[in-house]
C-alpha cells in the first residue's frame, strides 16, 4: 500500500479536490525545477507535481507542499493523446524551486546562488542531504528504486530530443528516479546536470541501503558494505614512492573508471600516470575541483573509495 503524504509537507496547496487524478502504485519519480524562485501556482494545480521542494535559507533546509497523493497521478509532464502514457505510468514528480540554467549560476536579477536561490546543479549541501532525505524515504515507504540514469545532461543541451530522452520502451519499463529530461514526449530540460550520483549515495546512506538498490545479496540476504581502507597518508603518494597503498589506489582509480594514463599496472611503484588519474578523478569531483594536485588526501581517498 502506497504512503500518500510526506511527514511534515504543508497541504496548504493541495489541489486533489479540484483534480482528482489516476490511481497509481509508484514505482518511479521524476525531478524537475520550476525555474523560478517561489512557490508556482501551477495554474491552480493544472500543471501540478506531487510536491513542491521550496528552499528555506534561514533554516537550511527545504520546505515541502505536498498538492497531490503519492497514490494519484500529478500533472506536471507533457502526455499527449495516443502516445506514451507519462504522468499516469506510477510516477511521483517533484518540482526543485530554483534553476538549472548556467546563466543564472552565480546570478539572478540580482539575487545570489546559494543565498537567495538555488542553482541545482551546484546546489548547496543542506539542500542535496533535504532531498536525498525524501528520495531515501520514498524507498523506505514506497518502494522507489535509489537508482536512475547515468546522463544527466547540462542545460541547455539537456532540452529537445537528446540522447539521455527514453524511447517508449524505455520508459514504460523504468523504474527508479529521472529528470523531465529523461522523460519521452516532452522536450524540457530540467533539472540539468544536478549531482545525481551524490544525491543517490546520500539517500543511500539514510536509506541504510548497502551498496545496491534492493539492499540484497544475489544468495540472499543483506550484504555488507566492504569496509573502507583506512587513508595511510600523504606520504605514502608521490615521486619516488614505492609501496602497496599505490597499487590499491591504483586499482580503485581504474575500477571507479579512471584509469585511462596506465600504459601498464598500476603497480606499487609511484608514476606520473598515477598523478594523472588521480587529477582527474579530482576534478570530478565538485568537492575537490579548488586542488587537483594529482596527490590524495583524506578526502579524496574517502570519495575515491566510498
Amino acid at each position: 500500500m502506497t504512503v500518500n503524504y510526506y511527514p511534515g509537507a504543508s497541504r496548504a496547496y493541495d489541489y486533489s479536490s479540484r483534480y482528482e487524478g489516476d490511481v497509481v502504485t509508484p514505482n518511479c519519480g521524476v525531478l524537475h525545477t520550476t525555474e523560478g524562485t517561489s512557490l508556482p501556482s501551477y495554474g491552480s494545480g493544472a500543471e501540478a507535481p506531487n510536491i513542491t521542494a521550496k528552499p528555506n535559507f534561514a533554516k537550511k533546509q527545504l520546505d515541502f507542499y505536498q498538492h497531490y497523493a503519492f497514490n494519484r497521478s500529478a500533472r506536471a509532464l507533457v502526455n499527449l493523446a495516443g502516445g506514451v502514457e507519462t504522468n499516469t505510468l506510477n510516477c511521483i514528480q517533484i518540482e526543485l524551486v530554483g534553476t538549472c540554467d548556467p546563466t543564472h549560476a552565480k546570478s539572478w536579477n540580482g539575487a545570489k546562488a546559494g543565498t537567495d536561490y538555488i542553482y541545482w546543479p551546484d546546489a548547496p549541501e543542506w539542500a542535496l542531504d533535504s532531498l536525498a532525505a525524501f528520495l531515501a524515504w520514498q524507498y523506505k515507504n514506497n518502494g522507489i528504486p535509489l537508482s536512475g540514469p547515468n546522463t544527466w545532461l547540462a542545460y541547455p543541451s539537456s532540452y529537445g530530443k537528446t540522447k539521455a530522452r527514453m524511447s517508449y520502451s524505455e520508459w514504460n519499463n523504468f523504474t527508479g528516479w529521472c529528470g523531465h529530461s529523461h522523460v519521452p514526449e516532452n522536450a524540457h530540460g530540467d533539472p540539468g546536470d544536478i549531482d545525481f550520483a551524490k544525491l543517490i549515495s546520500l539517500a543511500k546512506a539514510k536509506a541504510k541501503v548497502p551498496g545496491d538498490p534492493s539492499g540484497e545479496s544475489s544468495t540472499g540476504g543483506t550484504s555488507k558494505p566492504k569496509p573502507m581502507p583506512p587513508f595511510p597518508g600523504a606520504s605514502y603518494f608521490g615521486p619516488g614512492k614505492n609501496n602497496s597503498h599505490v597499487t590499491l589506489l591504483g586499482k580503485q582509480l581504474v575500477k571507479k573508471g579512471f584509469g585511462r594514463h596506465y600504459t601498464s599496472g598500476p603497480g606499487p611503484k609511484w608514476s606520473d600516470a598515477d598523478r594523472q588519474n588521480v587529477a582527474d578523478f579530482q576534478r570530478s569531483r565538485k568537492e575537490l575541483r579548488g586542488d587537483p594536485d594529482g596527490i590524495p588526501g583524506p578526502l579524496t581517498w574517502r570519495l575515491l573509495f566510498s
